[in-house]
C-alpha cells in the first residue's frame, strides 16, 4: 500500500467537502498559501495548526496522520493482528498449560515496561510481547485477587501507551478502559491514580482535551488525599496528573493555567523526587519531565522560540526514557523547522534516529518531517536528508 502523506489527507478531506484552501485557511487562522504548502507535502504542519484543520474538516487529528485501523507490513504500518486477537478474544490458556501467577506475571510486565523504554527496538520488542501479556492478565484476573488485579492493570496500561503510539488509538480507548476497571476492583488507591493519568492520556491521542482535563483533575481529586501516608510512587503519580491536566488546559486553550499548573504543583511535587529513582513510575515523573512538558506546552501552543529556550536548559541524560526523550526531540525539530532552520531541524531527526531508529519507522509526523526537509533541502545537507527519508522507506 502507498503511504498517504499528511498533505495528500488534508486535501482530500477537504475536497470531499468541497472547501477551497481559503476557506479551509480562514476558518483555521493560517493563509492559503500555507494550505497549499502543506497540501503538496513543502510544509509540516505544526501539530496546533493540524488540530485546527482537523476541527474546521470535522475529523480527528489522526485521521489527517495517516491512522488506519489495518494491518500492514508497511514500516509505519505495524501489523498488530496478535494484538488484536487478543485484545477482542481474551484467550483463556490451554488446559495444559499453568497459567503464571501474581509474582511472574508481574515480572514480565516490568521487563517490557523497561523494554519499551529503554531499548532502541522498543516497537518490534512490544508487539511481540503484548499478545501474551493481555492474555495472560484476562486469566490472572480471574482470581479476583488484589494482586491480580493490580497486575492485569499495570498490563493494560503498558499496551495503552503501545498501542498509542502505533497509532491505533481504537485499541488504546479498550486498553485504558479496562485498566480503570481493573484498578478499581484492586482498591488501591495508587493504582486507581495511575489508570485516571492513563486514560486522560487516551483521551489526549484522540483530541478530546477536556474529557482529559477532568479525567486529569478527578484523578488529583482521588490520589491526593494518599499522598501524606504514602511514599515517592504516590507523588510521582500525582506529578503526572498535574502535567496532564497541564497538557490537557493547553489544548483547550487555557494556555495560563497549564503554565500556572506546570510552575505551581508540578514543579512543586517535582523537588521532592529524583529523575531516576527506581521506584514505580509510569513517567518518569521529576525535574526533567517538568520542563519537557513545558517545552511541549509553549510547542502546542505556537511559540517555537519559547520551546528553544526552555530546551537549552534541558539535559535529557537526566531521563532513563527513550520515549520522553525523543519526544522532546521531535518538538525541538518542530521548532526548528518553524523558525525556517531546516538544518537544525534535521540534526534533532538525526539525533532521534541514534536514539530509537523505530520512531522514524512508526511516528506519522515525524515521517512527515523527513520528507518534507528531503523535498526542500540545500545542497550542502540534501544528501544526509534523502538518506534519512532512504534508511526509513520515506518516499518523497
Amino acid at each position: 500500500m502507498t503511504e498517504i502523506n499528511t498533505g495528500q489527507m488534508v486535501r482530500l478531506q477537504r475536497e470531499r467537502r468541497g472547501m477551497s484552501t481559503t476557506a479551509l485557511a480562514t476558518q483555521s487562522g493560517c493563509t492559503p498559501r500555507h494550505i497549499e504548502l502543506i497540501e503538496h507535502g513543502k510544509r509540516t504542519p505544526s501539530l496546533p495548526l493540524l488540530r485546527e484543520i482537523a476541527k474546521v474538516l470535522g475529523v480527528r487529528t489522526a485521521v489527517l496522520l495517516g491512522e488506519a485501523p489495518r494491518d500492514s507490513h508497511e514500516p509505519s504500518r505495524p501489523q498488530i493482528s496478535d494484538i488484536e486477537r487478543a485484545l477482542f478474544t481474551c484467550r483463556t490458556s490451554p488446559p495444559d498449560i499453568e497459567p503464571p501467577d501474581a509474582e511472574q506475571l508481574s515480572e514480565r510486565v516490568a521487563a517490557a515496561r523497561n523494554a519499551w523504554f529503554t531499548s532502541t527496538r522498543r516497537y518490534s520488542v512490544l508487539m511481540a510481547a503484548l499478545p501474551s501479556l493481555v492474555s495472560d492478565a484476562e486469566n490472572l484476573a480471574l482470581e479476583r485477587t488484589p494482586a491480580a488485579y493490580s497486575v492485569a492493570t499495570d498490563a493494560y496500561m503498558l499496551a495503552r501507551g503501545v498501542l498509542k503510539h502505533l497509532q491505533r488509538v481504537d485499541l488504546a480507548h479498550m486498553a485504558a478502559d479496562r485498566a480503570m476497571r481493573f484498578a478499581e476492583e484492586s482498591g488501591d488507591p495508587l493504582m486507581i491514580g495511575w489508570s485516571y493519568w492513563n486514560l486522560g492520556q487516551s483521551m489526549l491521542s484522540d483530541d478530546m482535551h477536556q474529557i482529559a482535563y477532568d479525567v486529569a483533575r478527578r484523578g488529583i481529586e482521588i490520589l491526593e488525599p494518599h499522598v501524606g501516608d504514602g511514599d515517592e510512587r504516590h507523588i510521582k503519580a500525582l506529578g503526572a496528573l498535574h502535567l496532564l491536566a497541564a497538557i490537557s488546559a493547553a489544548r483547550c486553550g487555557d494556555d495560563d493555567e497549564a503554565r500556572e499548573t506546570v510552575r505551581g504543583p508540578a514543579t512543586q511535587l517535582a523537588e521532592r523526587v529524583e529523575d531516576g529513582s527506581g521506584v514505580y513510575d509510569l513517567a518518569f515523573f521529576g525535574p526533567t519531565n517538568v520542563a519537557i512538558h513545558m517545552a511541549s506546552i509553549e510547542n502546542d501552543t505556537g511559540r517555537p522560540e519559547a520551546v528553544l529556550r526552555i530546551a537549552d536548559d534541558i539535559d535529557l541524560r537526566h531521563t532513563p526514557s527513550i520515549e520522553r526523550r525523543t519526544t522532546h526531540l521531535g518538538h525541538v525539530a518542530r521548532a526548528c523547522e518553524d523558525l525556517g532552520d531546516d538544518a537544525a531541524s534535521l540534526l534533532h531527526l538525526l539525533r532521534i534516529e541514534r536514539e530509537c531508529p523505530e520512531e522514524l519507522d512508526h511516528k506519522l509526523l515525524l515521517r512527515e518531517m523527513v520528507r518534507s526537509l528531503a523535498r526542500r533541502a540545500r545542497p550542502s545537507w540534501a544528501p544526509e536528508a534523502r538518506y534519512l527519508a532512504e534508511r526509513h522507506g520515506i518516499l518523497p
